[in-house]
């Protein structure tokens, strides 16, 4: 009997493990290892199930870590998951890449600091999630705003668990990640109230279950619009060589529309600039078409540029215009201008102008607005867009970057952005991926012969609309704010 239990104590006894896993010697390969598994869960949902487990190295080495080691570890760990995850914009700009993860890595570095000081107390469980949450709000919403890589939307397909974010946004799933990475740092170095804590993260994970098949039961989709995806896969190249082809090749695939259905066309999809003396060609074309159509534009007014979205009726009158207002820095326009006179914007313009009005359009008594390139990675923007209307539509152009896994992490954030507002979502992209996410989350992608990006044609669907209620509408980023509190008061805390 003594033997059973011996041999069970040894079994269970982890010493061993931790000392040679997490020593000082593998902890620099133990945090690249932790940051890969972390970055490839936002490369396909095929690997989503690695965040929930992969950043509890990091814990472990800011717990063993001095404040020179800890700036360097997650310095490291910084450098090697924003790379994983957004090394595809180094194939417009290797100078932007290494600014903005050079600039994301001080969110890490934050972070490994306040978890330092968090992992002492008794309240870690519940503070050090905080922390990673209210870091992930700041970078959201700091100066130029960039939330691309939040934690959260690696759950994209997870419809039964992510039906929460229309209470607390996306970013109350990368409170849950960091929770459950917590718990197995728990396991490992603090097993006080482990049982407790095992309880309160599986009544989190219940009630996330409930709620979200609560609600993907209750949100009924009664009505259904007609509508037409143009996907030109027009390159950059081709746009500038030859507009004529181009404009051709658009009209062509227009045509094959159904007249009797809304026509949407990609950011920028029409080749040239409209100014002045353009707007007759453009306008010309429209009416012989004898559609409604969204296009995507370049236009110049007075002389300052905007990306736009055009809405134009099947009389070929131009019903209304969006002037895009999250412009893209350093690619629609560099900010800090007075300093950084040296740099030009990657387009080929010049700096935009930002928009000034949320532009509410009208088709057969549904109301709907657009969203342009990457203005639906800012969830507070389009919840404030999306009162009073029926569905939104965002326009876009990833041919900059090469298709996936750029395209899919996208589409990734657009699915929160649909269940956060609960409000149909339709994208239409130069190169892909197009198609719509439902106000549940549920994606219909347009794939052609096993292909998800850069292919030609014109899709027709049938868009299931739902204007179910979202109390993230109503109340926007609370959760962070709650979660300020709980930090302010566990400072006195021991």
């Amino acid at each position: 009997m003594a033997c059973k239990v011996l041999i069970k104590k040894r079994l269970l006894d982890l010493k061993p493990f931790k000392q040679y896993f997490f020593s000082k010697e593998n902890r620099l390969r133990l945090i690249i290892f932790s940051a890969l598994l972390a970055g490839l869960s936002s490369y396909s949902h095929y690997f989503s199930l690695l965040i929930w487990f992969s950043l509890s190295p990091l814990l472990i080495t800011i717990k063993d870590s001095n404040p020179k080691e800890n700036i360097f570890y997650s310095f490291i760990f910084a450098i090697v998951f924003f790379s994983t995850v957004l090394f595809w914009v180094g194939f417009v700009t290797i100078v932007g890449l290494f600014f903005l993860i050079f600039y994301l890595s001080f969110y890490i570095i934050t972070f490994s600091f306040l978890a330092k000081y968090y992992l002492n107390k008794s309240t870690a469980f519940f503070t050090i999630p905080a922390c990673w949450l209210i870091l992930e709000t700041l970078r959201e919403n700091i100066w130029c705003g960039f939330g691309w890589p939040n934690l959260g939307y690696t759950q994209y397909k997870n419809l039964y668990i992510n039906q929460v974010a229309d209470i607390f946004g996306v970013k109350f799933i990368s409170f849950l990640i960091i929770m459950a990475n917590m718990f197995l740092y728990e396991l490992l170095f603090n097993k006080k109230h482990i049982v407790k804590k095992f309880i309160i993260l599986m009544c989190i994970f219940i009630f996330c279950f409930t709620y979200s098949l609560y609600r993907l039961n209750t949100i009924k989709e009664k009505n259904f619009l007609e509508i037409s995806l143009v996907q030109p896969n027009h390159s950059e190249t081709l746009k500038q060589i030859s507009a004529k082809a181009v404009i051709g090749g658009l009209k062509n695939l227009i045509e094959k529309t159904p007249p009797n259905s809304l026509v949407i066309l990609p950011e920028a999809s029409w080749p040239v600039l409209i100014d002045e003396f353009r707007w007759y060609q453009l306008t010309k074309i429209i009416k012989q078409l004898k559609r409604n159509i969204i296009l995507g534009a370049l236009i110049k007014e007075n002389e300052n540029f905007y990306n736009a979205a055009l809405y134009f009726s099947s009389n070929g009158n131009l019903v209304d215009i969006y002037r895009k207002i999250k412009l893209v820095p350093f690619g629609e326009y560099v900010p800090l201008r007075k300093y950084l006179g040296f740099i030009r914007p990657i387009n080929d313009i010049a700096d935009m102008e930002r928009g000034t009005i949320r532009t509410v359009f009208d088709y057969k008594g549904k109301k709907f607005s657009v969203l342009i390139c990457f203005e639906d990675i800012f969830p507070l923007f389009v919840s404030s867009i999306s009162k009073n209307i029926d569905f939104l539509i965002n326009i876009t152009n990833d041919e900059w970057f090469f298709g996936n896994p750029q395209a899919r992490q996208h589409l990734s954030i657009m699915c929160f952005r649909a269940i956060e507002t609960r409000r149909p979502i339709i994208r239409a992209a130069n190169t892909g991926i197009s198609g719509w996410v439902a106000a549940t989350g549920r994606i219909k992608k347009i794939v052609k012969e096993n292909k998800e990006v850069f292919f030609k044609g014109v899709f027709f669907e049938k868009l299931p609309l739902a204007k179910a209620s979202s109390i993230y509408v109503k109340i926007g980023e609370v959760f962070p704010l709650f979660c300020g509190i709980i930090l302010i008061i566990c400072i006195f805390k021991k």
